[in-house]
C-alpha cells in the first residue's frame, strides 16, 4: 500500500464534491512534508461551514452514516440540520467503504478569509489556507493545522517538531502571531 493510500482513498470518495475540501490534521502535515511521520487513527477532512448542506447530501447519497460530536457525545446529524458553533466535528461511517471512517471538520470561512474557530479575529486570506499536495489533494495549510493542534501542545508536540522547521518565513510569522494572540506564553511561539 502506498504511504498515503488511506488519505488518497478518502480523496477519491470526495473528488466529485462540488465545494472546497481539504485534508487536515496529522495527514495534512505529512502531505506537507511529503512523508509519513507517524501512524494516524483516521483521516480528517475540513470544509467551510457554509458548505455543510452540500457535503451532508453528498455523503448521505453514498450511504454514509453521519453523527455530530458535542461535549464528548455523538448523535445523528439529521438531514438538513445546520450545525452552528461550537459544533464542528462530524463522524462519518460507511462499512462498505475503505476506509470505513473519516472525520469531517467544519471551518469558518467568509468571503476571502478563513477564521480560526476558537478566536474568530484570527484570520488568514483564503489563497493561503491550502495547497495542493504532490498526490493532487487539497491540503489545509500546515500553519493552520498546527494552530488547531496547539490546543494540546503535548499531544501535538511531535507534529509541531516535524513540521515547524519546514514552514516558510511567512507561515512561521503567522503561526507565532496567532499563538501569541490565542495562547499567550504558548511554548511553540517561543520556538518559532
Amino acid at each position: 500500500m502506498k504511504a498515503f493510500g488511506e488519505v488518497e482513498k478518502v480523496g477519491t470518495l470526495l473528488r466529485d464534491l462540488n465545494c472546497e475540501w481539504y485534508v487536515c490534521g496529522g495527514w495534512a502535515l505529512d502531505l506537507f512534508l511529503g512523508r509519513v511521520t507517524r501512524s494516524h487513527k483516521d483521516v480528517d477532512i475540513a470544509v467551510a461551514r457554509r458548505d455543510q448542506s452540500s457535503v451532508q447530501r453528498y455523503l448521505l447519497r453514498r450511504g454514509w452514516e453521519l453523527e455530530k460530536a458535542s461535549e464528548g457525545r455523538l448523535s445523528p446529524w439529521a438531514e438538513g440540520e445546520e450545525l452552528g458553533l461550537p459544533l464542528h466535528a462530524v463522524w462519518c461511517r460507511n462499512r462498505a467503504h475503505d476506509p470505513v471512517f473519516f472525520e469531517l471538520l467544519l471551518n469558518e470561512v467568509d468571503g476571502e478569509l478563513f477564521r480560526f474557530r476558537r478566536d474568530l479575529s484570527v484570520t488568514l486570506p483564503r489563497p493561503r489556507v491550502s495547497f495542493e499536495s504532490a498526490a493532487g489533494l487539497r491540503v489545509l495549510a500546515p500553519e493552520v493545522v498546527l494552530l488547531y493542534k496547539s490546543n494540546s501542545a503535548e499531544e501535538g508536540g511531535a507534529d509541531f517538531h516535524h513540521a515547524a522547521p519546514a514552514l516558510s518565513r511567512e507561515a512561521r510569522a503567522w503561526l507565532k502571531g496567532a499563538l501569541e494572540k490565542v495562547s499567550p506564553g504558548h511554548p511553540w511561539a517561543r520556538e518559532l
